[in-house]
């Protein structure tokens, strides 16, 4: 089976990061980051095919992240981008789309336009199969870690490690990797050590 496409989503505001993973969990890989330095940091080392980008962001705004992003992978160009914004003032939504977004939704988010517009840009695919709970655990772990939510990620570890009490010696001493990791907030080390955990289940 093909791999699912993976978007990155990208808000400063959690209750948003939820409501996407909410409505796309079970068409897509995600990739959330709530800020765009941390969204930088994954696309280092993550392939993603289309990017949710929140406008006003704190740090760096949408429109700056996209103007580095560009600047720095070129190739980051053919990635396709939706904005997604409180602002439906027409000028404001020519500007979004001029520096070189796909489209745009205007929150608050509606799952019926946001499947449609990713549907006509990069196509909706089946719904994901079931995984295991480990592979939801350690990904809710990533999201938590991509998030910088060290509280929600110490709970999630908790909560692997009954679940691998009885898996492979490497799975448990990931587990400790990570947390160690999580414990200095090196969450960028951190993701990396999930994905390589992810790969053995």
């Amino acid at each position: 089976m093909a791999e699912r496409e993976t978007i990155l989503a990208v808000d400063d505001m959690p209750e948003n990061l939820t409501a996407i993973r909410a409505i796309l969990q079970d068409y897509f890989d995600l990739r959330l980051a709530r800020s765009a330095k941390m969204a930088l940091t994954l696309l280092e080392n993550t392939h993603v095919d289309m990017i949710l980008l929140d406008i006003e962001m704190p740090g760096m705004s949408g429109f700056q992240f996209l103007e580095q992003m560009y600047r720095d992978h070129p190739g980051n160009k053919k990635i396709p981008v939706i904005f997604v914004t409180s602002h439906a003032n027409p000028e404001f939504i020519n500007t979004a789309v001029n520096a070189g977004a796909k489209d745009y939704i205007i929150k608050p988010i509606k799952p019926e336009v946001l499947l449609k517009k990713i549907d006509t840009i990069i196509g909706l695919p089946q719904k994901k199969p079931q995984v295991t709970p480990q592979e939801a655990k350690f990904r809710e772990l990533q999201e938590a870690a991509g998030a910088g939510d060290s509280a929600r990620c110490e709970a999630v570890l908790k909560e692997l490690t009954a679940l691998t009490e009885f898996s492979p010696e490497n799975i448990r001493q990931r587990l400790l990797d990570i947390k160690t990791r999580i414990a200095k907030f090196d969450f960028e080390k951190a993701i990396e050590r999930i994905n390589e955990a992810i790969s053995f289940l």
